[in-house]
């Protein structure tokens, strides 16, 4: 009998072990598909139309948390204006890790409360961003009302020209064998919630037509 639970436990292992090669291994067409992704990345440039990006820190856990395979985290400022937005682009190449940072967990996590979330669809151009945008507040000493808010317009990208509303959109693009070692991208552009809609929209279809270049390198699908 002994012998049998031991066959039997061998044999789940085994059956362990291959379900973590399958779902986390990355072939060489992954890995090329990675670096396009890095690729344009790095070919992004600052200005966007009137919109001047420099960049802003990162907290360390988040980078530790998500293990990025591109990560950008930018504050612009409309030259022609005044109008300024924060933009964080993640990319991860694990999918999973895309779980542990998104508005409703990282922003809570630092202290903000959620007041609100609404399904947004943006147009930039030919396309067309599917994704939440939400609204989050916090105690602030010398702030109106004691209080400030953020306004975050965001979205995730999977291969294959994905891009999904939420989190749980996205857990269900990854199910099945190498689902998640194609990796996720994420986009937050973020706002004080003073700013008036139609110009927090405007400026997400500004600054989208400016990443596009890597929005649809996340959306490729890899080379076979």
């Amino acid at each position: 009998m002994k012998n049998i639970y031991r066959c039997l436990g061998v044999i789940l292992l085994v059956a362990i072990a291959v379900h973590r090669y399958a779902t986390a291994h990355a072939p060489a067409s992954v890995e090329q598909y990675h670096q396009s992704i890095r690729t344009a990345a790095e070919a992004l440039p600052r200005q966007i139309a009137g919109w001047v990006g420099e960049d802003v820190p990162v907290p360390v856990q988040a980078v530790t948390l998500l293990r990025p395979n591109v990560m950008l985290s930018r504050r612009y400022l409309n030259v022609e204006n005044g109008a300024s937005a924060g933009v964080l682009f993640v990319h991860c190449s694990d999918a999973h890790s895309m779980a542990g940072h998104f508005p409703l967990r990282c922003y809570p996590a630092n202290g903000w409360n959620l007041r609100s979330a609404s399904s947004r669809d943006w147009l930039a151009g030919d396309l067309r961003i599917t994704g939440t945008e939400y609204e989050f507040s916090q105690d602030e000493l010398g702030a109106p009302n004691g209080e400030r808010s953020l306004v975050v317009a965001n979205c995730l990208l999977r291969p294959g020209g994905q891009i999904l509303r939420d989190m749980d959109a996205m857990a269900k693009s990854i199910v099945g064998a190498g689902g998640q070692s194609t990796g996720s991208g994420q986009i937050q552009i973020y706002f004080d919630s003073r700013v008036p809609k139609a110009q927090r929209d405007a400026t997400v279809a500004a600054l989208i037509n400016g990443y596009k270049p890597l929005i649809n390198a996340v959306l490729a699908n890899p080379v076979n």
